[in-house]
Order: C-alpha cells, then sequence, then structure tokens
C-alpha cells in the first residue's frame, strides 16, 4: 500500500505515537504478533494513518529499529571503556528483562532479527543489520581513544577486536536475560570489563618487554 497525500496529516507527533506504540507491542507480542491494526488502536489513530506513515509492518520495524538507535547513540556512551562495557552488559542486556525499559527489551527482538534465516530479505532485519555495523563502528571509535598507543602501533586491529569480545559477551547477557537466567548483571559487568582491562594491560606489558629486550 502505497503512501496518500491527502487523506491523512504527517506530524512528528503522530508519527511517534505510532512508533511507541509499535515499540510497546513488539516486546511484548514479537515482530509477527504485532500488527499494524493494534499499533493503531493503541497509538490511538485511525489504521489508515499508520498505514499513511508506514506502508507496512516491514517498513514501520525498519523505522522502528532506526528510533531506537538514535537512543542507543545517546546512552552508550562513557569516559571508559569499563563504563561502555558496563552500560552494554547491565544496562542493556540487564536492562532487557525490565518491562519498562522498552527501547533495551526491543534489542533482544532486533538480535532475533539476525538470526531468523527465515526473514532474510525482510525490511526490518536488513535494517537492522546495517544498524548492527553502525554499532560496531561507532563502539570501535569510543574503545580505540583508551587502547595504548603501543597497542595499536602493533596491532591496528585491536581495539576492533576488543569491540567483537564485548559485543559477544553482551551479545551472550541478552540471550540470558531473555532465557529467564538469574544473573546478577552488574556483578558481570565488572567482572567482564576487569577482563577486558586485564588482556589490554598484558598486551601492553608484552609489548613493553619486548621493545625493553629489542633496545638491550
Amino acid at each position: 500500500m502505497t503512501r496518500r497525500s491527502h487523506a491523512h496529516q504527517s506530524t512528528p507527533g503522530n508519527e511517534k505515537a505510532i512508533l511507541d506504540a509499535a515499540l510497546t507491542l513488539a516486546v511484548t507480542a514479537g515482530y509477527e504478533g504485532t500488527t499494524m491494526a493494534e499499533v493503531a488502536r493503541l497509538s490511538g489513530l485511525p489504521v489508515g494513518s499508520v498505514y499513511w506513515h508506514f506502508n507496512n509492518k516491514e517498513q514501520l520495524f525498519s523505522e522502528l529499529i532506526e528510533y531506537c538507535f538514535k537512543q542507543w547513540k545517546v546512552d552508550h556512551t562513557g569516559p571508559t571503556n569499563r563504563d561502555l562495557l558496563r552500560r552494554s552488559i547491565a544496562g542493556s542486556a540487564g536492562g532487557s528483562v525490565d518491562p519498562e525499559n522498552r527501547a533495551e527489551a526491543f534489542w533482544v527482538l532486533a538480535l532475533l532479527f539476525a538470526l531468523e534465516k527465515r526473514l532474510a530479505g525482510n525490511l526490518a532485519r536488513e535494517k537492522y543489520l546495517q544498524v548492527r555495523k553502525q554499532m560496531f563502528e561507532l563502539m570501535v571509535e569510543r574503545v580505540e581513544p583508551q587502547v595504548p598507543a603501543s597497542v595499536l602501533k602493533e596491532d591496528p586491529s585491536f581495539g576492533r577486536k576488543m569491540v567483537v569480545l564485548g559485543r559477544a559477551l553482551t551479545d551472550g547477557f541478552y540471550i540470558a536475560a531473555s532465557s529467564g537466567d538469574e544473573i546478577d548483571f552488574h556483578e558481570f559487568a565488572d567482572l567482564s570489563a576487569s577482563a577486558v582491562e586485564a588482556l589490554i594491560q598484558r598486551r601492553a606489558a608484552e609489548i613493553e618487554r619486548k621493545i625493553g629486550g629489542s633496545e638491550q
């Protein structure tokens, strides 16, 4: 269905109401259980207005991923790598079990898009995969400045490797949270951060010994 030019008025308020309604339904009913009719009911807008803003559910979820990504970029900041990892594990993965934390709970559903091969070609899945790549590059930009220059000189990809490790940890804790595992996410966030810091420090120490040995 194509967007109509006069039947409904497009306003930022209406679009936000639709996206908020879709987000609420997505984290409770999932992708399959979310319908355009229910989005309209929850948003308080006519179903025609929902279709006027978004051609179909795929497009709606695609825009919803971008909507949540904007908040993710604001939230995932911090002065140290420990803060970033704590935010990812305790804030995001841990927060995803809180029904009030809809934006974080939504990323569990988004992660399932990547795992669900039958959705290959789905507009929302493709959007998530695209956003996931952007998330990765943003985290690299935030992590690399905190890696010792000597380490990056020896291994320019080391910062990216730390982001891969951090993402793997976060994804694992997302799955643990959605599976109902009883975990103190703050404790494990700190343990994970300590492990990553130890890896960086060990690598820096190895390079320092190597340089020291070559100068003798």
